[in-house]
């Protein structure tokens, strides 16, 4: 029981101190995986996601080319989840800023919270 507080604080320490430049949490990443199906059915990387994510910097040219590789377009949402899911909060809620805008609030809301 005492590794287990003494994890939680050290997270708490990760977070007052990079806020949102540190990696995801295991809740998000573990959202990201449940549904990763429904998420890449409503980004459609044709609407400019793709483009948009990397102009914030949210991933780099070699990650925007690997994306735009995929086969169709679930495969370049689902590489691009991948990418996601490996960066930052802030990157995370760069997504979550696009998927707000283009009409998916809850899902955007719930990929913030990790599904809580």
């Amino acid at each position: 029981m005492n590794g287990i507080s003494e994890c939680l604080t050290d997270w708490h320490k990760v977070e007052k101190y990079y806020k949102d430049n540190r990696p995801l949490n295991e809740n998000h990443r573990r959202f990201i995986d449940v549904y990763r199906h429904q998420l890449a059915l409503v980004i459609d990387p044709k609407c400019g996601i793709i483009d948009q994510l990397y102009h914030d910097k949210c991933f780099n040219e070699l990650h925007k080319d690997h994306i735009e590789f995929g086969r169709d377009t679930y495969d370049k949402a689902d590489r691009l989840l991948d990418i996601v899911k490996r960066r930052s909060v802030a990157d995370l809620k760069k997504l979550a800023t696009l998927l707000h805008t283009d009409g998916y609030p809850d899902l955007a809301r719930q990929l913030m919270l990790g599904g809580k």
